[in-house]
């Protein structure tokens, strides 16, 4: 390869590296998108309490939709929620909400078991469980991340977090699968927390 060639790649690769870097940067801006608002909900936490849309006014919160029976997304997905709950295990202004789409199964009590699995602390991390048209509804009208028009099973679910202002607005969505969209959600989760 001859000199000018070698430039021309390392060029190439320098300018790809930077852009890259760039496009991640401007993921964490100062200014996160409103990509919509979470509309009133009421389900039933692992300790069998009501769990709505005002018990969550004010806090900076992240969802996922799950089931404790899946063997495949959900155990990577849910191990990553994790990772934010201990990242902000002390910090009250932050919520985590993990909802079922198995809701026949996961009554709240199976939910407590699956909570323990990760030492969850349900005051401020939620496992939620309740009728499965409101479900089907708040995953597909209110996060936006479900389609059920051909698809009979509930157990279908998106692999997204959903990160949540303290005014109830959608403000971003990562992959659960993901650890680089793990750290941007941290991140972001703190530009929120910064905000207000």
């Amino acid at each position: 390869m001859s000199q000018k060639t070698r430039f021309l790649v390392y060029g190439i690769v320098a300018i790809f590296l930077v852009t890259t870097y760039f496009i991640k940067e401007s993921k964490s801006s100062d200014t996160l998108p409103v990509i919509g608002t979470i509309p009133e909900f009421r389900f039933t936490d692992s300790r069998g309490e009501v769990i709505t849309h005002a018990d969550l006014d004010g806090k900076v919160w992240v969802a996922d939709f799950i089931f404790t029976t899946c063997t495949m997304a959900c155990p990577v997905m849910t191990g990553n929620m994790n990772l934010i709950h201990q990242e902000f295990r002390n910090d009250d202004d932050v919520r985590i909400v993990s909802i079922s789409v198995y809701p026949e199964y996961d009554t709240p009590e199976v939910l407590a078991n699956y909570a323990s699995r990760y030492d969850a602390d349900t005051n401020r991390w939620h496992f939620l469980t309740g009728p499965e048209e409101s479900v089907q509804e708040i995953l597909k009208n209110g996060f936006k991340i479900g389609d059920y028009e051909d698809i009979e099973d509930i157990i279908f679910h998106s692999e997204k977090f959903a990160l949540v202002d303290r005014n109830g607005q959608i403000r971003g969505y990562y992959s659960g699968m993901q650890e680089e969209d793990v750290k941007w959600l941290k991140k972001d989760i703190k530009l929120l927390l910064e905000k207000n």
